[in-house]
């Protein structure tokens, strides 16, 4: 379907529905892990997933970086009907995907123990996170440039292609997950081995595409100035953020969790990120989907049909909000079943105080993620990176701090709630200022 002329609603549900749908597969195999792990190996295992978690934040956000700057920048050059040039910063892009993962992932391997120690973790936690880290680190390479390959088919009109990876690679993982964990009993250890394999299967999918009839773009000698890849990392560099920010902000939270509630508060604060995660995912997977399709009407000029794109965006990611909202107010003991045990009381009570305030965030947070993506399509990266930082990492932070000296240990259960409030009020300020019509007269 032809982005800049098919119709508004085929074209937006054409390019989101696979986009949520993948993103659903990946966080279900984390919620999956989430399952297992916590109902077969307990709260010390969740504990060593969320202590491990900044690693992931790194590589992945760097992942993301390059994937989406790059297709944005290759999106807008296809939609002007510059192919050669596409090619060129798709090939640039993967060797340099390629060089990264593997150097960096062999680093962290061979200081795994010195990471986790600068994290906060203790020598039961850091003997139990090794046995997650030695394994993960091995795939994690195979992850990243899986993840770049899939922004790229995505913008190489292939999104039924992308989804149909991610959901392969998750289900792989859930049976693994099943196998390693339950059938085999190889505890945390299984669980690193299941994902790991499962991350493999993006390849395997997605490769062969760029070798196919059907490609647009091709890999081709990757020749000329990499100035190029830094001026997209740039474009892309509010995800990076992000997930940095993610990450910093998850460390900051795993030490008042231990502070104040010992490590049934990291395992809790793990089951509220699981939770969490299905709401915002589902919102990222939108406003993710967005990126192609506005960078291509961006190229064309194309600001009425920017607007109704966008105007879609909103309206589903409220829907989406709205559901975890209902879900989180009247069924909270059912969700946190899921993860933990009956024997878990303490670590039970500490989810449920979460999820009273929790639900707050789900008001605002798709609506920033639209606008942040928006901002990130039109090649306004310093707009995007301001609204990912700002809900990510400054606010959180800043209320984490600041709130329990005026509500005690409900104040950090309000941190990420505020952030995100007052993250919508910043957003919606810049949206207001550099809206689709000016941007394009701008042009």
């Amino acid at each position: 379907m032809n982005v800049i002329k098919g119709k508004i609603s085929s074209v937006f549900f054409q390019y989101s529905i696979p986009s949520v749908l993948g993103m659903l597969a990946i966080s279900s195999a984390n919620i999956v892990d989430g399952f297992f792990i916590g109902n077969y190996v307990g709260d010390s295992g969740l504990a060593a997933i969320n202590i491990s978690f900044p690693i992931f934040s790194l590589l992945f956000g760097f992942a993301l970086m390059l994937a989406i700057g790059s297709s944005v920048i290759s999106g807008k050059l296809i939609g002007e009907g510059d192919i050669k040039s596409a090619s060129i910063i798709f090939s640039k892009t993967m060797f340099c995907i390629t060089l990264f993962s593997f150097i960096t992932c062999t680093l962290l391997f061979l200081n795994i123990e010195t990471v986790l120690h600068l994290f906060g973790a203790d020598e039961n936690l850091t003997k139990l996170a090794i046995e997650y880290l030695s394994i993960i680190l091995i795939f994690i390479p195979f992850l990243m440039i899986g993840v770049v390959l899939d922004y790229f088919v995505r913008v190489d009109n292939r999104p039924n292609l992308a989804f149909t990876a991610l959901l392969l690679s998750a289900v792989i993982n859930v049976i693994l997950d099943w196998f390693m964990i339950v059938y085999l009993q190889k505890g945390i250890f299984g669980a690193a081995l299941a994902t790991g394999i499962s991350q493999l299967t993006l390849l395997f999918i997605l490769l062969p595409h760029f070798f196919s009839k059907k490609a647009t773009l091709k890999f081709v000698k990757p020749i000329g100035s990499y100035i190029q890849i830094i001026k997209a990392s740039y474009n892309g560099a509010s995800e990076f953020v992000n997930e940095i920010s993610i990450g910093i902000t998850t460390l900051i939270f795993n030490y008042v969790m231990i502070k104040n509630f010992n490590i049934e508060g990291i395992a809790a604060f793990t089951v509220i990120n699981y939770l969490l995660m299905i709401g915002i995912m589902i919102s990222f997977g939108i406003s993710d989907s967005l990126q192609p399709i506005i960078s291509k009407n961006f190229g064309a000029k194309e600001n009425k049909r920017i607007e109704e794109f966008l105007k879609l965006a909103f309206i589903t990611t409220s829907l989406v909000g709205v559901v975890m909202i209902l879900l989180l107010i009247f069924i909270p003991n059912t969700l946190a079943n899921i993860f933990l045990e009956d024997t878990n009381y303490k670590t039970k009570q500490i989810v449920l105080s979460f999820a009273t305030f929790i639900w707050i965030a789900f008001l605002f947070d798709g609506m920033n993620l639209v606008i942040s993506a928006y901002f990130t399509a039109i090649h306004k990266p310093l707009h995007s990176m301001i609204i990912a930082v700002s809900r990510s990492f400054i606010f959180p932070v800043f209320f984490i701090f600041t709130l329990p000296f005026f509500f005690d240990l409900n104040g950090i259960f309000m941190a990420i709630p505020m952030a995100e409030f007052i993250t919508f009020i910043i957003a919606a300020t810049l949206f207001k200022k550099f809206s689709p019509e000016k941007i394009i007269d701008k042009e």
